[in-house]
């Protein structure tokens, strides 16, 4: 492959999430990077340069339109990374994903369409090993803290007892003021999503946590012993009702699968070969009393519950599914144009309880906690801290990156050594002794 003209090129920066990864890029960037802002509409483009008024370098503007294949392969060419933040992925986002397959381009994106990331491994996997590109989907609140959360916890019960982990659980909750309006946990984008998944009949995915794992034989395993369970339940490890994760519960476990799969085999593999994940929310931040918080951890159940059982066997979604998809966009989603209150983005965050269990029983128990909204400005820190990680401006401390290439999930392609990386976008990492 020819050199790159730049080191990592920001597609989509003028949304809102846009804009949050742009100023932690500008805040954050070393000296002699070279990289660029990009889209459809240059002069909103150089409207976002003031933000960048304190970055080392000054970031180039460049234009592109993800319905334009010529103009997406050009700009895709000339950078190391693209980060790309344009969604819903089903509708325009193969163009940037078959670039960088074909360039030799480091990709990462935020979608929550599982659905559409395994077609796109089907369709580019082999040119992305050939041109050694990481294709890193689902890389935002969905699901990095998770994946990293579940191969962390497996590898100190590992590191601990020499045993692998025959389960792992993680529980969200959401921190800061109380959620009254469930729609400032959330984003719009994901929102977006999910409604493109189940729309353009990838819907499938729903009830399938082997959704991206390749190996037919490992993936019919999973899907025995990994079902989802939706049901709302009380966990006394937390002290709190348990919901299914919101935005959408069937997303980071088909990640985390993924990543098991790519260690199966492996002697380092902290993870036993039918490892059974499972994750929940903590309702305690969403409803001031207990009450409160079984009556929406119920709610959360039957609504997912119902959407699951909508699915046939070809993804296609029937009007009671839609239905419910209807009612929980609107208990969820944000209008067009809404979002979370300045109060929400400055002070919510949270945290994952992170729980392995090897056969015998002995547990290795941590937390991860995040700073900043989940899906705005803590998703916006991770991905902008993933980018620089693959161009090689990452923070101090990172260990070298897994030499595998193709598509990967967070875990897989950054590991354990990436730590200090994700510390600097306010998500950190810690363990019981």
């Amino acid at each position: 492959m020819p050199a790159k003209e730049l080191d990592l090129v920001l597609f989509g920066a003028t949304g809102f999430t846009g804009r949050q990864t742009l100023m932690h890029l500008a805040r954050h960037v070393p000296p002699g990077f070279k990289w660029a802002i990009a889209g459809r509409n240059r002069a909103k483009l150089e409207a976002l340069l003031p933000l960048c008024a304190d970055a080392a370098v000054t970031p180039e503007v460049r234009r592109a339109d993800s319905t334009d294949l010529k103009s997406v392969d050009k700009l895709v060419a000339a950078t190391r990374v693209i980060i790309q933040l344009a969604g819903p992925y089903g509708l325009a986002g193969e163009s940037f994903v078959a670039a960088a397959a074909a360039n030799g381009t480091h990709y990462v994106d935020l979608t929550g369409e599982i659905g559409w990331v395994a077609q796109m491994i089907s369709r580019h996997s082999e040119a992305a090993k050939a041109s050694k590109a990481k294709l890193i989907p689902v890389c935002g609140f969905e699901a990095l803290p998770f994946d990293l959360s579940a191969l962390l916890i497996a590898t100190r019960l590992k590191a601990a007892t020499g045993a692998r982990a025959q389960s792992v659980e993680l529980i969200n909750s959401f921190t800061g003021p109380l959620a009254f309006r469930p729609r400032d946990v959330l984003s719009g984008g994901t929102m977006a999503s999910i409604i493109a998944m189940l729309e353009d009949g990838a819907g499938a995915s729903l009830n399938d946590p082997a959704a991206l794992v390749e190996d037919p034989h490992l993936a019919d395993r999973i899907r025995q012993f990994g079902r989802y369970d939706f049901r709302a339940r009380y966990s006394a490890d937390v002290d709190a009702w348990l919901a299914p994760t919101v935005p959408a519960p069937f997303v980071n476990p088909t990640v985390v699968y993924r990543t098991m799969s790519a260690l199966a085999g492996s002697k380092n593999s902290p993870f036993a070969s039918d490892c059974r994940y499972s994750e929940a929310l903590s309702t305690r931040g969403m409803a001031p009393f207990a009450i409160g918080q079984r009556v929406v951890a119920e709610t959360l159940a039957r609504g997912f519950t119902a959407m699951a059982k909508s699915v046939d066997r070809n993804g296609t979604v029937d009007q009671l599914g839609r239905t419910a998809i209807k009612q929980l966009m609107e208990w969820f989603g944000p209008k067009p144009g809404q979002g979370p209150s300045e109060k929400f983005l400055q002070q919510s965050g949270y945290t994952i309880h992170m729980k392995a269990v090897a056969d015998s029983g002995v547990a290795a128990i941590g937390q991860a906690v995040a700073r900043g909204h989940a899906g705005y400005r803590s998703t916006a820190m991770l991905i902008a801290e993933a980018g620089l990680l693959l161009a090689g401006g990452g923070a101090d401390g990172c260990a070298a990156l897994p030499r595998r290439y193709g598509f990967l999930t967070p875990a897989s392609a950054f590991g354990a050594g990436s730590v200090p990386a994700w510390a600097r976008a306010g998500l950190v990492f810690a363990f019981r002794p």
